[in-house]
């Protein structure tokens, strides 16, 4: 019940609190809730209020009103009930519906025991049809009916159910590690491209240019989004979760004023419930060709306080052998991880929804940032996971539910100061400053997701304080952090 100076006055937020509170249990008794299967690990969810709990509850909310409302004319608390029931109707009437859809979605969730993952969206009907929106977005056309049950329906994601295997003991060798002159260059090509920009190129677009272009999606001649000026990768990506794995082919070759079109099939959680599967096609009409310029050697030599490019590739070597602890502890990372995944009966069927593959995304994009690899290398990385690499989506996915659970049941928790000590690093990294840093992560939807990794990581130290550890040394792959092995 949103009443002026209810934010500012402690008693009348409290009464909202408790009014919510009662709300939800009664819900709990009286809601009606049916769910059905759609997809892997997704559910339909149908829910009905029935009408006596919402007359109830709006007399309830009139009848608290009338003693804190402001009528011109009359005195706090003194107008009559008509005359408080116009002035404030619709808002109650708002506020009223907030509280039943989200206080009906938690009862009939905690109902039927439903190990929800992340919010519900719902399905609301258009011009153009049935849509997925999220809650805020909805409610923009939920309406609570004068009378009558009321009844709506969303989809949800549930988290998989499965039985951790032993954890003490994991079998750990300690592993060799060797700075090799490949990884000083690499390393300090890294360090070039995190100071280089993308600019405008003349020539035709090549893999791993950009391509800024006004965007188009149509469904026959039906336009379902439109966006100028995009900026996108010339490789394999997907938009709005819709994949586009032929993209780097379609865009390979264009020129500025050229138009490029690519067929795609609309996944099986479009918003759009009515195509879901259905063909439709992409058209970029392209503006501009941009393409990654590394620092130059000298510029770079010259910011560093280099003389040489020898001198810098010494100092390198000596970071990366000052930094073989963090190597050798990614490597033994890797392969408790790697025990997890291996002895977890984890099986993620193939036709994962896009939101659950930007998890797994938004997990490898953190986890790169971490280790200071340069954005443009990153968006290359996620955007081949948005489209070809559904195995490593899986492994992604398996690895970060396994994690989550054993988080959950030893209680491994992120404090403040070491999220902030992981921005810092990485402000480090980028040779950024710490607050435009959390800023960015924040703007782009990655500071949970940091502190989930911490979290995750967290966890297999400590797994690791309990593991077997191994003096012999491992075989080449294992030595590399085990990538020769893909699990999943």
């Amino acid at each position: 019940m949103d009443v002026p100076g209810a934010a500012q006055d402690p008693a009348i937020w409290q009464k909202a609190q408790e009014e919510s509170a009662r709300l939800l249990e009664e819900l709990k008794k009286a809601v009606r809730a049916e769910h059905k299967d759609i997809g892997v690990l997704r559910k339909e969810l149908r829910v009905t209020v029935p009408a006596q709990v919402i007359s109830d509850h709006m007399e309830h909310n009139f009848s608290e009103l009338m003693h804190d409302a402001f009528v011109p004319g009359f005195r706090k608390g003194r107008a009559p009930r008509q005359l408080v029931e116009k002035r404030y109707g619709s808002e109650v009437r708002e506020s009223l519906t907030t509280a039943i859809i989200g206080q009906s979605y938690f009862a009939s969730v905690e109902n039927e025991k439903l190990d929800v993952l992340g919010d519900p969206r719902f399905q609301i009907t258009t011009d153009a049809g049935v849509q997925l929106m999220e809650f805020d977005e909805a409610l923009q056309h939920f309406k609570l009916p004068e009378s009558g049950d009321f009844t709506y329906t969303c989809e949800i994601e549930l988290k998989p159910q499965f039985t951790l295997p032993e954890l003490h003991g994991i079998p750990v060798v300690e592993p060799e590690i060797t700075v090799t002159d490949e990884m000083v260059a690499q390393h300090m090509l890294q360090r070039r491209k995190i100071r280089g920009r993308f600019e405008p190129v003349a020539e035709a677009a090549e893999k791993g240019d950009q391509v800024v272009a006004d965007v188009t999606l149509r469904h026959g001649e039906q336009e379902l989004k439109r966006e100028e000026n995009a900026s996108l990768g010339v490789r394999p990506t997907a938009i709005d979760g819709i994949p586009l794995p032929d993209l780097e082919q379609v865009l390979v070759g264009a020129r500025a004023g050229d138009t490029r079109t690519c067929e795609c099939t609309l996944p099986p959680d479009h918003e759009r419930t009515d195509l879901r599967g259905a063909k439709a096609e992409f058209t970029f009409r392209i503006h501009e060709i941009k393409r990654l310029v590394p620092e130059g050697l000298p510029e770079f030599l010259q910011a560093w306080g280099f003389e040489s490019e020898a001198e810098a590739r010494d100092y390198f070597r000596e970071q990366l052998e000052a930094e073989r602890t963090d190597l050798l502890a990614r490597a033994r990372h890797t392969q408790i991880e790697e025990y997890l995944l291996a002895n977890t009966a984890l099986d993620l069927p193939e036709g994962l929804s896009a939101r659950q593959t930007e998890r797994a995304v938004l997990r490898r994009a953190i986890e790169l940032q971490q280790r200071g690899v340069p954005l443009s290398d990153i968006e290359a990385q996620i955007d081949q996971l948005r489209t070809s690499a559904q195995a490593e989506v899986q492994r992604e996915l398996k690895l970060s539910f396994i994690l989550d659970k054993i988080a959950a049941d030893r209680e491994v928790e992120v404090t403040d100061e070491e999220l902030n000590t992981a921005i810092a690093r990485m402000a480090q990294l980028y040779n950024r400053r710490f607050d435009r840093v959390r800023d960015d992560l924040q703007n782009r939807g990655l500071l949970k997701q940091l502190v989930e990794q911490l979290r995750q990581n967290k966890t297999v130290e400590l797994l690791l304080a309990d593991a077997k550890v191994g003096a012999a040394a491992p075989d080449r792959k294992e030595a590399d952090g085990g990538q020769g092995k893909q699990s999943g």
